[in-house]
This record gives structure tokens, sequence and C-alpha cells, in this order.
């Protein structure tokens, strides 16, 4: 029995190392990663997914014959590191489109009119949890987590699982990413901002030109109807936004790998 054991143990510690990288990622990215989804049913994905990739990872830099604590240890923070770059890598790109739903809502006078987002289990504007919805929509018809899981086995070949230290390039690289998100929430808000932007200047000019007309009373139904109207424009943009996104993600999974 000891002898079996010992000859299936490098199996037992790959499939481990695979399932703590593969389950950090599940952790972190959309929809498998939110509050309502229990974390039983994210570990089970994470260990049949570990399982199916298991065969296809490659194990030559792990030391079966000289195996300690510490480098259990070290193996396992390695895969950790690694997962939580790939898993941001996907995540900075809805955390932006979520930003992007705070400030339209924010123009739009919604500030104060939080729901509680079933994703996160915290109060965020209504705006911000509608955009986050579609986007998530739009990532599965774009096959974005045919991409998650492309990255995933990829990401064994660039990275195999080994004791190496990241470098400065990786470690720097999701900080210089994470700019990304403020990109992406501008690009996803700015007709909202820019329609809403030359409302309040018509608001403006009526208030100067008649200043008997109660203009704050009646700005506030012409820039919710304003703002819906753009934000429907906003919808039709998600879909090459989170294009290009999604290819600038598959670049820094690359990057990031390679920099290792």
């Amino acid at each position: 029995m000891k002898d079996l054991l010992n000859l299936a143990w490098p199996d037992i510690l790959g499939f481990f190392l695979v399932f703590v990288r593969v389950g950090v990622i599940f952790s972190i990215v959309p929809f498998f990663g939110a509050e309502i989804i229990p974390r039983r049913i994210v570990a089970i994905i994470s260990f049949m997914l570990s399982l199916i990739l298991l065969p296809v990872v490659p194990m030559a830099h792990v030391n079966s014959d000289n195996i300690g604590v510490f480098y259990i240890l070290m193996l396992l923070f390695h895969e950790f590191l690694v997962g939580l770059c790939l898993g941001l890598a996907i995540d900075i790109i809805f955390a932006g489109i979520q930003m992007a739903g705070q400030l339209a809502g924010f123009q739009m006078g919604f500030a104060i009119v939080n729901v509680i987002d079933p994703m996160t289990g915290v109060n965020a504007p209504v705006t911000s949890n509608f955009l986050y919805i579609v986007s998530f929509l739009v990532f599965l018809v774009l096959d974005g987590h045919y991409l998650l899981i492309k990255g995933m086995v990829e990401s064994f070949r660039l990275i195999p699982i080994d004791i190496a230290l990241p470098t400065q390039g990786f470690l720097f690289a999701p900080v210089a990413y994470g700019a990304k998100m403020f990109i992406i929430a501008l690009k996803v808000s700015a007709p909202v901002i820019g329609v809403l932007l030359l409302v309040n200047v018509a608001f403006a000019l009526v208030a100067r030109a008649v200043p008997q007309m109660n203009v704050f009373l009646m700005s506030f139904p012409i820039v919710i109807i304003a703002g819906l109207i753009s934000l429907i424009v906003v919808l039709k943009l998600l879909a090459p936004v989170l294009s290009i996104s999604l290819g600038h993600a598959w670049r820094f999974m690359v990057f990031s790998m390679s920099n290792f």
C-alpha cells in the first residue's frame, strides 16, 4: 500500500497544484466568483476541470524525489499567483463596466437609487447592475468562457508548475493592466455623460432666458429619459468594447506569463 502511494504521489500532488490554479481563477472571475454561487459548486467545477487538465499539464519541473513541506508551500504559492493574475485579467473588464454604470447613474440622478448587487452582495447603483448583467450575457455570446478555459490551458504550457519566483515584470503587469478598467469605464459611459451634459447646458440656457420657469423641477424627468435613451445606445457598444477588451486580456495573459 505504501509503495502504491509512493507511485501515485506525483500525480496526487500535481492534481492539487492544478486545482489551486484553477480554483483561484474561478473564485475571481465574474459569475463563478459571485456571492450567489455556492462555494461548493465552484469547488466541484474546479475539481472536474482539474481532472480534465491533469493529463496535459507538464510536471517535468516538479522534483518528486525530494518533496518537503517548504517545497510544497512554494509550489502552492506559485500556482496561487498565476491563478490570481489570470483571474484579474477577466475581472478588471467587468469592474470597468460596473464603474461605467456608476458614472452614468450618477449623471442621471440615480446616485442614491441603490440595490443589492446579487454578484457581490453589496449596494450598487441600479445602472451598474444592469450593465453588469447585460455585459456578462454579451461575454457568453462572444465565447468569453472559452477564452478563459483556453487561457487556463495555455497558462500551464507557458508557466509550468514550478517553484520559480515571479519577475518584476509579472508583478507590475496587473498594476499596469488595471488602468484598462478606467479606460473601459470612460468608453462605455461617455455617450451618457455627453448627452446629459448637453441637456444640462440646454436647461441652463432656458433658465437664463426664462427666469420664471422652474427649470429645476422640469429637469428631473427629462434628464432621466435622456439618460435612459443614451443608455440604450450604450448597449450597442458593449459587444465591440468587450471584444476589444477580451483581446487585450488575452495579450495581457500572454505577456504576464512570458515575463514570469
